[in-house]
């Protein structure tokens, strides 16, 4: 008989958000994180009791990025990834959809206003600094940068970190 765990298992959306083809936006957690200060990160959070995954992006990219973000159009999933923190950290399953911000390519730097202490970073696909993820991203960060993500195309496995 498995053993029973008491941490709690959170369920959060992310988006791996698309300017081209090749190029990306990242968010860039501020100093003052309670959990990895500076790293980059994809943005995103927790969905909220009885709400939509899909919706649960929609409302945290504006949250996080402003009323700009409403331009971006969330697609499907693709990718699931699964990181167990340390004791007393939860255990988090996190979806993550592609998002195409083609629309703002040009002008993002002026329609996304990032929360306090937080930034926004574009990157072209073979410059992303894989290395400044949080852990749990990483995997899944590396594939993206080698080209085995393609925007708007879904995958199908997932990704286990302990």
């Amino acid at each position: 008989m498995r053993q029973q765990m008491s941490r709690r298992r959170l369920l959060v959306v992310a988006g791996l958000v698309w300017l081209s083809r090749d190029r990306l936006l990242f968010q860039r957690r501020g100093p003052q994180a309670s959990h990895g200060p500076g790293a980059l990160e994809l943005p995103g959070g927790k969905v909220e009791l009885g709400e939509a995954p899909r919706l649960a992006l929609e409302r945290e990219l504006c949250e996080e990025w402003g009323a700009g973000a409403k331009r971006c159009q969330v697609g499907g999933v693709v990718e699931v990834l699964h990181h167990i923190y340390p004791n007393p950290g939860p255990e988090v399953v996190l979806l993550v959809y592609h998002v195409d911000a083609t629309d703002i390519a040009q002008v993002w730097e002026h329609k996304l206003k990032p929360i306090e202490g937080a930034s926004i970073c574009a990157f072209e696909r073979a410059e992303i600094p894989v290395d400044q993820f949080l852990a749990a991203d990483r995997p899944f960060i590396r594939d993206v940068a080698r080209g085995r993500v393609a925007a708007g195309t879904e995958r199908s496995s997932v990704y286990v970190q302990r």
